[in-house]
């Protein structure tokens, strides 16, 4: 009996760290440097996110780039600019945000 309660604890454990954050729509494009030369600077995007555990790890990963993308879509950016993008180790997104529409 203490077993099979350990099992569905750890069940119910994992599926509480692997809930998702969802990206707001948007129309933002990832783009590189020589995209944004003509655009507008909004600010700097970044999203981390704790999970690392096996497979999970890359749920932590989009994690991440749901909430850096978030960021985006608060200060109206049209494109974003990655100068890190997650790992399986890291789960961190850092980017600039720029308005070129």
């Amino acid at each position: 009996m203490h077993t099979r309660f350990t099992h569905w604890a750890v069940a119910a454990a994992m599926l509480a760290l692997t809930g998702c954050t969802t990206v707001t729509p948007n129309n933002i494009r990832e783009v590189n440097e020589q995209n944004v030369k003509s655009c507008r600077f909004l600010g700097n995007v970044n999203g981390s996110d704790a999970i690392f555990i096996g497979l999970s790890s890359s749920i932590g990963s989009k994690n991440a780039k749901a909430k850096a993308l978030n960021q985006g879509v608060n200060l109206k950016a049209s494109d974003i600019v990655w100068s890190q993008q997650g790992t399986s180790t890291t789960n961190e997104w850092i980017g600039k945000a720029y308005a070129c529409r």
